[in-house]
């Protein structure tokens, strides 16, 4: 069997967001996707000899390692890194704090590895019903003008979950788990799922072509 690549990722809407892109891209036999649950537990010891023993490539199972976070939004998010500059800077030199080299070409950062922004931003431009997220817009600029709320960025991770349910397609908003077969492939009883969400979202937007043209150079280094 082929070695594989694996994606850390912040969030389970992340990782759920990206195992339909590799489904729709026919990429799925080429990576695995571990949420980290926030990136900063990404540079703890548990993730680190992990990806040290990948890119010296002792791992037997994978081959390459890649990065996909958000670049964030510096007016909504109060984190010194927040921004794409600022995102990709900190991650380097938190691995080189580590010993590693960790490569740009290895890091994706949402929206399309160029902007500040995330991908509830990349979903924006992506969405064919954008009417429901215009409408979560709206709450977001009313929350912001409280004096008191949560950092809008926790808020925000909501929109992709609440344009699913609006759709009717909720069950796409819990795990992964029991979707997928071994092999990467969504099982029989839920392609209709997965048909409905392709109504939903436009998986051939040109907006996607950065991150697909990311994951294609991973799937093709065989």
């Amino acid at each position: 069997m082929s070695k594989k690549t694996l994606i850390y990722t912040e969030g389970k809407s992340d990782k759920n967001f990206l195992s339909w892109c590799l489904d729709v891209w026919e990429y799925q036999a080429h990576f695995d996707i571990i949420h980290v649950e926030g990136k900063d537990k990404l540079f703890s010891d548990e993730f680190y000899e992990k990806i040290e023993d990948i890119l010296t490539n002792n791992n037997p199972r994978y081959k390459q390692v890649c990065i996909i976070f958000d670049a964030d939004i510096k007016e909504e998010n109060q984190e010194s890194d927040a921004g794409f500059d600022d995102k990709l800077k900190h991650i380097y030199e938190k691995f080189k704090e580590k010993g590693i080299d960790f490569l740009e070409e290895q890091i994706f950062l949402f929206p399309n590895n160029q902007d500040d922004g995330d991908l509830e931003t990349l979903l924006l431009k992506i969405a064919k019903h954008d009417e429901f997220l215009k409408c979560f817009e709206g709450y977001l600029e009313c929350i912001k003008n409280k004096e008191h709320h949560e950092p809008i960025k926790n808020i925000r991770k909501n929109m992709l979950y609440a344009y699913l349910e609006a759709l009717g397609l909720e069950n796409l908003t819990k795990t992964n788990i029991g979707v997928f077969d071994d092999k990467g492939k969504i099982k029989e009883k839920h392609k209709e799922e997965y048909e409905k969400l392709k109504e939903a979202i436009d998986f051939s937007s040109n907006s996607l072509i950065p991150l697909k043209d990311f994951l294609g150079r991973f799937a093709e280094n065989k």
